[in-house]
């Protein structure tokens, strides 16, 4: 009866275990292939730290004729108030609640927003290169105002997208109202946010790693490895000889 009983326990951990590993095949070969792409990418290069600006222009105080206490004065509720250059010309950056503008630090007129034309300048002026000392060119330039990339947060528009000729299809995001860089992202980066969305299960915004799927799993997961266990156990004396 001792017999019986022993073999019983044998095969409800095999069964155990091989049906749930065969349940796990597809989600642990997902985990491997995404981990293995976070741990291999450099995150530096994914986030765009290799895209920067190319040199930073000098400020030269005898452009400001518009006083800083008159902005202070014509814009009391101000969060911040930054001297920038835009496309040679200087402006006062003025942080609101809800936006930030352009102040012309010599005339004291509002820029509306940024032109095409601007935003191309602004955008020459952030340097990235491949491996081969050939520089990526800009090749186009998008306006959008109402409806925002998966890639890029509602709240940044309306933005500029400056799109770039390097092999990992560059595009930079810049703010259509104050001309700042506000994201970048490219290929590698992409195939970074969609890996992660693979390994946390969730497929739909990518963003919570407490899903019940996911959870779930993972679950499983415990259990398989559990049943691995106790079946290792119960056939030590077989792999042991």
């Amino acid at each position: 009866m001792k017999r019986v009983h022993t073999l019983k326990r044998v095969s409800s951990a095999h069964f155990l275990h091989r049906w749930l590993m065969l349940l796990l095949v597809l989600p642990i070969g997902i985990w491997s292939v995404t981990g293995s792409y976070f741990v291999l990418m450099d995150l530096g290069f994914i986030r765009g730290n290799h895209i920067k600006m190319q040199d930073s222009r000098h400020i030269d105080p005898s452009q400001i004729h518009y006083p800083m206490a008159a902005v202070y004065k014509r814009f009391p509720k101000a969060q911040a108030i930054t001297l920038t250059s835009v496309t040679d010309t200087l402006y006062y950056r003025i942080k609101l609640n809800d936006k930030s503008i352009l102040v012309n630090a010599d005339s004291g007129e509002l820029l509306p927003s940024i032109t095409e034309k601007q935003a191309r300048i602004i955008a020459s002026n952030y340097q990235h290169h491949d491996s081969l000392p050939i520089e990526a060119k800009l090749v186009s330039a998008t306006l959008l105002t109402d409806i925002a990339p998966a890639e890029l947060a509602p709240r940044y528009l309306p933005v500029w997208r400056m799109d770039f000729n390097d092999s990992a299809a560059t595009s930079l995001y810049l703010s259509a109202t104050t001309g700042e860089l506000v994201t970048r992202r490219h290929d590698y980066w992409r195939l970074f946010d969609l890996f992660w969305k693979w390994h946390i299960m969730d497929y739909d915004e990518g963003e919570a790693i407490d899903n019940l799927l996911l959870l779930s799993t993972a679950l499983v997961s415990i259990v398989a490895v559990l049943a691995g266990f106790i079946l290792f156990w119960q056939r030590r004396r077989r792999y042991l000889r």
